[in-house]
């Protein structure tokens, strides 16, 4: 009898059949707890890692089926629990650990994956102050998307309706809880935009926990709501209750009431609003009064107009010494024909006689007229003087000799400049002409004037 029939032989596949039968019915369901190593993550969508501790490490495989429904990711160095089986990967001969299940360890999963996605789009700058837009005042039209059938729903709608009746309401129904609801809470921000005329959005959900919650976590909503042409409003949950979604929005509010009074004011919030306006409106219109002013005063403090000035004050006065002057002559002049007629009355009075009275009378009557031609023509004289004066005060203001094309160079200490020889190159001057000033500086200049 041969040595070999006394022995029980087996093949490789056969042998490693039989471990992989023992193993993977041995350890069927089974959590385990390591250390992320080595993880690879292939085009194929599968997932290869390794889990390790102190003392020993296991190789690990999660398919892409499952892969995909895992909330966080996964980084070398993270410390987890893997539910799943023992199973042996013939061509190798190795065992491995097929995983199912992988959260994080001390932290659930869905909070390590808000804090990951959180602190992604901050970094991408999308929770930026900067980019928050204000919400209108008064709006017109209001695109909420929710579920149609909420209480949610029903309160915003409710407020809307009872602050602005008129509001123009149009509700996008999605899900709100479940697998599908991020894709359509993305899909409706998206599609009431392409709608347009909406001059806010709401995105919102009545209370519940973090994974009722979670659609509002999905970076493709964050996403949407990031990109939205309208102001958007996020109101998930209660006040306590913070989302992705929250930070990327315009405004949070803390519930879904909330976000309806903070779009739509109430009538006394809204006057007094308005009442503040207005105040700082007229405080803004007394302050530019003010400021223009005194820009006026210290134009007119200037001494080219303050020449001007008293150059005409001047002229006033000397229009005014002739016009008492002419009526001194006129009153002195009145003054002695009148002393003449009292002398001539009480001759004729001596006299008695009636027919040199009447002649008296006649010459004070042409007397009276000559003097009444003489003032009139004393006056026509004086007022011709006065329009002379002023024409010569015209021609002498520098505001006429600018208002013809010409203009005045004043140097940087406020001097006038007659002769190129004043100034010298690089000199900073002002020129002022008839609208407004330029201010300059000498390039080059001709101390003799070439013609």
């Amino acid at each position: 009898m041969s040595r070999d029939a006394e022995r029980t032989i087996y093949s490789v596949g056969e042998i490693t059949r039989h471990i992989k039968n023992h193993l993977e019915n041995a350890f069927t369901g089974i959590w385990i707890a390591g250390e992320l190593s080595n993880l690879k993550r292939p085009s194929s969508g599968h997932r290869y890692f390794t889990l390790k501790d102190d003392q020993a490490q296991i190789s690990a495989v999660m398919f892409q089926s499952d892969a995909r429904r895992v909330r966080f990711r996964p980084e070398d160095g993270m410390a987890v629990l893997v539910w799943g089986h023992i199973t042996v990967y013939e061509p190798r001969g190795n065992y491995q650990i097929r995983v199912k299940r992988i959260e994080p360890r001390g932290k659930g999963e869905l909070q390590l994956a808000f804090e990951q996605l959180k602190a992604k789009l901050e970094k991408e700058g999308l929770f930026a102050e900067s980019l928050k837009r204000p919400l209108p005042l008064l709006p017109q039209r209001v695109g909420i998307v929710t579920s149609p059938s909420g209480d949610a729903v029903r309160d915003v709608c409710r407020i809307l309706h009872r602050r602005y009746p008129n509001l123009e309401v149009l509700v996008y129904p999605a899900k709100v809880q479940g697998s599908m609801a991020a894709a359509e809470i993305a899909q409706g921000v998206r599609v009431l935009n392409r709608l347009g005329g909406f001059d806010v959005l709401i995105v919102t959900r009545g209370g519940g926990s973090l994974e009722d919650l979670w659609p509002f976590n999905e970076e493709s909503v964050a996403r949407a709501i990031a990109t939205s042409a309208i102001p958007v409003v996020s109101a998930v949950g209660h006040e306590a209750d913070f989302t992705i979604a929250d930070f990327v929005a315009d405004r949070r509010a803390a519930t879904p009431s909330a976000a309806a009074e903070i779009v739509v004011e109430r009538k006394e919030d809204f006057l007094r609003h308005v009442t503040v306006l207005k105040g700082r409106l007229d405080k803004a219109v007394l302050a530019g009064r003010d400021r223009l002013e005194a820009k006026v005063q210290r134009v007119a403090a200037h001494h080219a107009f303050m020449a001007v000035r008293h150059g005409v004050e001047r002229r006033s006065q000397q229009v005014d010494e002739a016009d008492y002057r002419i009526r001194g002559l006129v009153e002195r002049r009145l003054a002695t024909l009148a002393k003449r007629l009292d002398e001539t009355t009480r001759r004729l009075e001596a006299q008695r006689i009636d027919h040199k009275l009447g002649q008296a009378r006649a010459t004070l009557s042409a007397l009276s007229g000559r003097l009444d031609a003489a003032e009139l023509k004393t006056r026509e004289g004086a007022h011709r003087t006065l329009g002379r004066l002023g024409a010569k005060l015209d021609a002498l203001s520098p505001l006429g000799v600018l208002g013809r094309g010409y203009s005045l160079t004043w140097t940087a200490q406020g001097r006038l400049l007659r002769r190129a020889a004043d100034a010298a190159v690089g000199d900073a001057v002002r020129v002022d002409l008839d609208k407004g000033s330029l201010h300059c500086r000498v390039e080059d200049k001709d101390d003799e004037r070439t013609t």
